[in-house]
C-alpha cells in the first residue's frame, strides 16, 4: 500500500516554542488515521503545516509522493488536498449550495467567484452540480437554499464536510468533526466519515473523542509536546504506558 501522505521531519516553532518537533508519519492510500493528545500538543499547528497555512522551519510535507512543502494552500488543494477547521469556516449569508460550491474553485478555470456572479455560466453550472452531487451523498439537499449562518452546529461541520469533498480530494484533513456536537448527530457525522473512506478518500482526523477515534481509525498517532509519543493500531496505542500516563489517563476502549 502507498502513502498519501507522508511527513518527514517536520518542526514548526513561534519563537522559542516548537509546536511540532521533527515529526514524521505517513497515511495509507485509504486509510483513517487519528492524531490525538493533549491540549498544546501541536495537533491544529501540525494540520496548518500540512495544508499550507503555516511555514515550517524545516522538514518536507509529501501528498501523492509530491514535495508540497512550499505550495500555498490554492495549490496543494488543486493537488488533492482539503481540510476543514475546528471552528465552523462558513459564508454566514451564503446558502448551504454556495459554500459548498466554493469547494469546487479547484476545478473552475475562472474561480468559484467568477462562477457564483455568473461570469463563467457553464463552470457555475459545474460546480453546482458537483455541489449538489455532495449535498445528496451527505443527506443535506433539503438545506440546499438555506442560509449558512441559520444551521445548526452538526449540520454546518457536515457542510464543511460537503465543502471539501466537492474538491474531490484524495487527502482530507478533518480538524475535529464531533467536537461539540450531540451524541446522536455524533453518530451521523461518523457513519459520513465511513462513507468518505469507503469511497477512496484518504483521512487524516484529530478528535478529542476517544470513543469514535477507536472505532473509526485505522492508526492513531499520539502527538505530545510537538513531538510522536506513540504510534499504531488502536488497540495498541490504547494500551501503551506512555499514553496512558501523559494522555489518556485510563486504558480507552479499543
Amino acid at each position: 500500500m502507498s502513502a498519501t501522505l507522508a511527513v518527514e521531519g517536520l518542526s514548526v516553532a513561534f519563537g522559542g516554542v516548537k509546536a511540532v518537533d521533527a515529526l514524521s508519519f505517513s497515511v495509507e492510500a485509504g486509510t483513517i488515521k487519528g492524531v490525538i493528545g493533549p491540549n498544546g500538543a501541536g495537533k491544529t499547528t501540525l494540520f496548518n503545516a500540512i495544508s499550507g497555512f503555516v511555514a515550517p522551519q524545516a522538514g518536507r510535507v509529501r501528498v501523492g509522493g509530491r514535495d508540497v512543502t512550499r505550495l500555498r494552500p490554492q495549490a496543494r488543494a488543486a493537488l488533492g488536498l482539503a481540510r476543514t477547521f475546528q471552528n465552523l469556516q462558513l459564508f454566514a449569508r451564503m446558502t448551504v449550495l454556495e459554500n459548498v460550491m466554493v469547494g469546487a474553485h479547484v476545478h473552475l478555470a475562472s474561480g468559484w467567484l467568477a462562477g457564483l456572479l455568473g461570469l463563467a455560466r457553464r463552470e457555475g453550472q459545474q460546480a453546482e452540480a458537483l455541489a449538489r452531487v455532495q449535498l445528496a451523498r451527505l443527506g443535506l439537499e433539503a438545506h440546499a437554499g438555506r442560509r449558512a449562518g441559520d444551521l445548526g452546529f452538526a449540520e454546518g461541520k457536515l457542510v464543511e464536510i460537503a465543502r471539501a469533498l466537492a474538491a474531490s480530494p484524495q487527502l482530507l484533513l478533518l480538524d475535529e468533526p464531533i467536537a461539540g456536537v450531540p451524541l446522536h448527530d455524533q453518530r451521523r457525522i461518523a457513519e459520513v466519515i465511513r462513507s468518505v473512506r469507503a469511497g477512496g478518500t484518504t483521512i487524516l482526523l484529530v478528535e478529542h473523542n476517544m470513543r469514535v477515534v477507536m472505532d473509526l481509525c485505522d492508526e492513531i498517532l499520539v502527538m505530545h509536546h510537538g513531538a510522536r509519543l506513540a504510534e499504531g493500531p488502536p488497540a495498541q496505542v490504547a494500551h501503551d504506558p506512555d499514553v496512558i500516563a501523559a494522555y489518556l489517563g485510563t486504558a480507552a476502549h479499543a
